[in-house]
């Protein structure tokens, strides 16, 4: 494949700028990646800068090696979501605010009664809380200075830097809280709750729709001048499009920093009690319903480094303890919060039944085991209302059967895996590809873990988590 065209696929992730070299016959010919810090001083805080996700994009593009830059022909983006960059002029502020920033749920809670909560929900599609752009750029508004001029998600800067295009496209654009889901555009209603002008917005474009890479920053990634850049897709949309196409009835579950649970559908279904995001597809008239659980490869680091384990050891000493951890309980809520189907910032990680009796083992499982039946709630919603026929997973997960056979025994369903560890980065490759090549997608593992005789056990441990730790969400209400 070495003289093949390329499609670049690129995902500006929470921790790292992931590249993939798609051939336009749909094989991957290189993979790389880059990492950049993230700033924690203060509490709650999670920023970064601009500035290094675009030393990590040049250092990811440049290792492809230029076999592989000389012959791409587009580039597909997609990134974190929602992080806000502020602009002054054409400069970032250094400070981006991630998704992970904790620091404006306090003051998000307390300014949405829900009649509000309820009208921008029934606007946007999405259960508004402090971590979407508006009210995390109305609650920092006065550290910024008066010059901002531009807020933008992560991946519209990384469009921004690339071509000089203010843009967005649906998906990104309803990480804004800003976004009329049946109006497709920006509301003038809730700019106006949030005291936003639609000045600072960029426009919305379809995700397909692309600009020319420009000439200065071509030359510094060995890419060719004019190239097509797509507006691109969120992260969560990118990876269900690579794992599942548009198809309905199939829900793919992306373990990254967080765990985003997402599936498809041909209408724009809203939930009654808000437990899950519509976000617009890459397609029109294509929606995803989308759950995501905030903390859980962060916390499965962590959980790695407390235990002085190295990355993996979590998953083959579940694997050594049993179904149900000996009695162990892990209320997995290691963010400060929860959003997935229980939507509260106030809930926090515990690990109930501990004694002398237990291992490392047991913690291990019983952490799995709460990851997962969280997973088990958000699937069973989406299943209340449209059949679920097929379960892909993707991530670390995917590469430890034991992990996966206990995902299929608490889901009840087949699970089968997706291997390749950035499928973001592929669906935006195959957003950008060529008409011949756009409707193709990888393929998932023909290894399918299939629910076993432990299915029944599951059925009761997973009632007993879930009538230990609602009433533990609701004592923190």
């Amino acid at each position: 494949m070495k003289n093949d065209n390329v499609i670049l696929g690129i995902d500006l992730g929470t921790s790292a700028v992931k590249c993939v070299a798609m051939s336009t016959s749909g094989g991957i010919v290189a993979t790389t990646e880059a990492a950049f810090p993230l700033t924690r001083d203060l509490p709650g805080q999670a920023e970064q800068n601009p500035a290094d996700w675009l030393t990590a994009l040049e250092l990811a593009v440049t290792r492809l090696g230029r076999d592989v830059t000389m012959n791409a022909v587009a580039i597909g983006l997609t990134g974190q979501l929602p992080t806000l960059v502020c602009l002054e002029g054409a400069k970032p502020l250094p400070s981006a605010i991630t998704w992970m920033d904790s620091r404006a749920d306090a003051w998000a809670s307390s300014f949405l009664d829900d009649s509000k909560r309820q009208m921008m929900y029934d606007r946007t599609g999405m259960p508004i809380d402090g971590r979407y752009l508006a009210p995390m750029f109305r609650y920092h508004r006065e550290t910024f200075d008066n010059g901002v001029g531009t807020i933008l998600s992560a991946k519209d800067f990384l469009h921004f830097a690339l071509t000089g295009e203010l843009a967005t496209d649906p998906s990104t654009a309803a990480g804004y809280g800003l976004y009329d889901l049946d109006g497709a555009n920006w509301s003038q209603e809730l700019c106006a709750v949030w005291g936003i002008s639609s000045s600072l917005l960029p426009t919305v474009r379809p995700s397909a729709s692309a600009s020319g890479l420009r000439e200065a920053v071509a030359a510094r990634l060995g890419l060719p001048s004019g190239l097509p850049v797509t507006v691109g897709c969120a992260d969560s949309v990118a990876s269900a499009y690579a794992m599942a196409g548009l198809d309905s009835g199939t829900v793919c579950i992306t373990s990254g920093s967080s765990t985003i649970i997402m599936d498809s559908l041909p209408k724009p279904l809203r939930d009654s009690q808000r437990r899950y995001l519509l976000t617009p597809h890459i397609a029109d008239g294509v929606f995803g319903r989308e759950m995501d659980l905030l903390s859980t490869g962060t916390s499965y680091r962590w959980l790695n480094d407390l235990l002085g384990w190295e990355n993996g050891r979590i998953d083959i000493a579940a694997a050594r303890s049993q179904a149900g951890a000996n009695g162990l309980l892990f209320s997995p809520y290691l963010a400060g919060g929860e959003q997935g189907a229980l939507w509260n910032p106030n809930l926090r990680g515990v690990l109930h039944g501990l004694t002398v009796q237990h291992s490392s083992d047991d913690i291990a499982r019983a952490y799995l085991e709460g990851v997962q039946f969280e997973i088990r709630r958000c699937v069973d919603i989406l299943a209340e209302d449209s059949k679920i026929e097929r379960v892909v997973l993707a991530g670390h997960a995917a590469s430890h059967s034991a992990t996966m056979q206990m995902l299929a025994d608490i889901l009840g369903r087949p699970v089968a895996a997706y291997h390749h560890r950035s499928p973001a980065a592929i669906g935006a490759a195959l957003l950008a590809a060529p008409s011949a090549a756009h409707s193709k997608q990888m393929p998932t593992d023909k290894a399918v873990a299939v629910p076993s005789q432990l299915r029944a056990d599951y059925e009761k441990i997973y009632r007993r988590y879930c009538a230990m730790f609602p009433a533990i969400a609701e004592a923190a209400d």
